[in-house]
């Protein structure tokens, strides 16, 4: 299969953000109702890691799964191979994928100029992004 653009990578990370949105909105609105309408103070910690959870939930179980999250399904690309992913994989993909973001994205621009032509998240979990638009 062909290798998939770098524009895709990035356009589905952005596509991807509006299920995660959704996921907070949701949790908000329960939180609310559970509480009663009383307010989470900000940056209160048993709230974020509930937020990372499920951030890293939607990741972990799309990839493992399917192969693919809702923006990569969008961008028509996916992880090759995805069956032989394990959770320890689609883990570590995770968290070098939040590295890579926190740097600006330098682990996908490491594909670019690196003569294996993977990204760091290819690398740590025996993967590879592929192009499933054009099914060879």
């Amino acid at each position: 299969m062909k290798q998939s653009k770098l524009w895709k990578h990035l356009a589905a990370l952005i596509y991807d953000i509006f299920p995660i949105l959704a996921l907070f909105l949701l949790t908000s609105l329960i939180l609310v109702l559970f509480r009663q309408g009383e307010e989470v103070k900000p940056r209160t910690l048993w709230l974020q890691l509930i937020l990372f959870t499920e951030v890293f939930l939607y990741f972990t179980y799309s990839w493992k799964l399917g192969g693919q999250t809702l923006g990569m399904r969008a961008w028509k690309i996916g992880i090759q191979n995805h069956q032989n992913m394990s959770w320890l994989d689609a883990t570590l993909r995770f968290f070098v994928g939040l590295v890579s973001t926190m740097l600006l994205g330098l682990g996908l621009w490491h594909r670019k100029f690196s003569l294996n032509k993977l990204t760091w998240m290819d690398m740590v979990s025996n993967s590879q992004v592929v192009d499933l638009s054009k099914k060879q």
